[in-house]
């Protein structure tokens, strides 16, 4: 099993690319359809041979697909059309030469997306599958009827997915599970630029973890000697970095215990790394996102920009923000020349293990869908692209030759896909509910607000009682 899931890390899925919570756009009049342009960089002849052996070593189990049309419902294409030279994925490229599938995209919007899809759903006009990766789909989605369970049409027990049947039993509402995950991902890495740090005499942070340097002491130490606000220079940007570190503690804030939900606003690790982040406040090492008008360096959907110019220290984000084609990547530096590098979230010097703040990469399908058999084999690709050596291969040629990655990136993305497999951390909070996903980004954000922190100590009294109570209303629900 250990060997399978290092098999899974290197598998880079190019449809990862903005399925991060805070990076979509999407379609702000409303939904719409659009089928697939044909604007997608193919894959090699060679590579496409690979994925046909891959698609011809059918078992006589194998779906047979009457519609091999199914309909994707996001605030982003899974179609691989936002650029001339992004990859299609492996898992799409599977698809379409297992199935002859297609996928038509109805946009949405990320603020959007709920009203949009239960309006749909109720109209009867449901589309057919949506994401999961951004953790708030469930167990909501399946409190309000609005996702189908997928136990009808995919054995978690069978050869292609009982490696991974313990991340899909997290998924469980009622006895049945609602999402299918193909992999456990990493949510979020600590990315730099290598010569930037090596111009400024920095240690680099991947050979700091490899000397098990690499700790919230260590981190804070060089964020503090970094920041200079007279000089525009920040140690930290991006969003979310406060989840990261909270939830390197090895706990969410909000997690899932045996079906229940378990909250951990009174732990003592998350004290310990809050007052952490606290002290990184105060020492005005973030970059004031108050005062540009709350974005990141450089504008809306900028993601990296002030690593390449010396400006930035270090940008928290997923890898979808690195594994992107080229014309995307360049505020982070130069990707083929070497210039780009990361490391796991780094966890208290003291800590027992390295916690890997996680997500899953996986679908769901929506209530009333017109094609869940067209679904269920699209997962059965998603899983193939994990799972098989021959798409392994094929992924990890495409970040190296057409994206520019080097070895030392793909061997560290590898160690941490592989960590993340072992000890993952699940936040739920926006799963459960949009009121207590509202309240504890408040709650975890507290500390390191740019413009008013406020302490650990306070921020908890003040949000105690309420975030019980909005608890007990889940819980409640979940019972009904």
């Amino acid at each position: 099993m250990k060997k399978f899931k290092r098999i899974a890390a290197l598998t880079a899925a190019m449809t990862m690319a903005l399925t991060m919570a805070s990076c979509g756009s999407g379609d702000s009049s409303g939904t719409s359809d659009s089928a697939a342009t044909t604007t997608e960089k193919k894959l090699e002849d060679s590579q496409q041979e690979v994925v046909d052996s891959i698609a011809n070593d059918s078992k006589e189990d194998d779906r047979k697909l009457e519609n091999t049309e199914i309909k994707w419902f996001s605030f982003w294409d899974i179609n691989p059309t936002s650029s001339d030279d992004k990859d299609i994925g492996v898992d799409l490229a599977l698809f379409k030469s297992k199935y002859n599938g297609t996928i038509t995209y109805i946009s949405t919007t990320y603020n959007t997306k709920f009203d949009d899809l239960a309006t749909r759903v109720m109209s009867g006009d449901s589309p057919d599958f949506c994401g999961a990766d951004d953790m708030d789909m469930f167990p909501k989605g399946a409190i309000k009827n609005m996702l189908e369970p997928l136990d009808d049409y995919i054995d978690f027990d069978s050869d292609l997915w009982k490696d991974i049947k313990n991340a899909n039993d997290q998924f469980v509402y009622k006895g049945k599970h609602y999402v299918g995950v193909s992999r456990v991902d990493p949510a979020y890495i600590w990315v730099y630029n290598k010569k930037v740090l090596e111009e400024l005499g920095i240690d680099q942070p991947a050979d700091m973890y490899h000397n098990g340097e690499w700790n919230w002491d260590t981190m804070s130490e060089m964020c503090k000697d970094f920041a200079d606000p007279d000089q525009d220079k920040y140690a930290l940007d991006a969003w979310y970095y406060e989840n990261a570190l909270t939830e390197s503690t090895g706990l969410p804030l909000i997690g899932m215990e045996n079906g229940d939900i378990k909250n951990n606003i009174d732990s003592p690790l998350i004290a310990k790394a809050q007052d952490m982040m606290y002290e990184l406040q105060r020492n005005n090492v973030v970059y004031p996102k108050h005062e540009h008008g709350w974005t990141v360096r450089g504008g809306q959907d900028m993601w990296g920009m002030g690593l390449a110019s010396g400006l930035t220290l270090f940008y928290p984000i997923g890898f979808w923000a690195i594994e992107d084609a080229p014309s995307k990547t360049e505020p982070f530096g130069d990707i083929a020349n070497g210039d780009v590098m990361f490391a796991p979230v780094p966890c208290a010097k003291d800590s027992d293990t390295q916690y890997v703040p996680s997500r899953v990469h996986g679908f769901c399908i929506v209530k009333n869908a017109k094609n869940p058999e067209g679904v269920a084999a699209w997962l059965d690709c998603t899983r193939y692209a994990e799972a098989d050596p021959k798409a392994k291969e094929i992924t990890v040629n495409q970040l190296k030759e057409d994206y520019g990655w080097t070895d030392e990136m793909i061997d560290m993305r590898d160690e941490i896909y592989a960590l993340a497999a072992e000890h993952p951390v699940f936040e739920f909070a926006q799963g459960i509910s949009k009121d207590i996903s509202s309240i504890t980004d408040n709650i975890i954000k507290a500390t390191m607000h740019p413009s008013d922190p406020a302490t650990w100590a306070s921020t908890v009294d003040s949000n105690r009682l309420a975030l019980d109570a909005l608890i007990e209303e889940a819980k409640e629900a979940v019972a009904d």
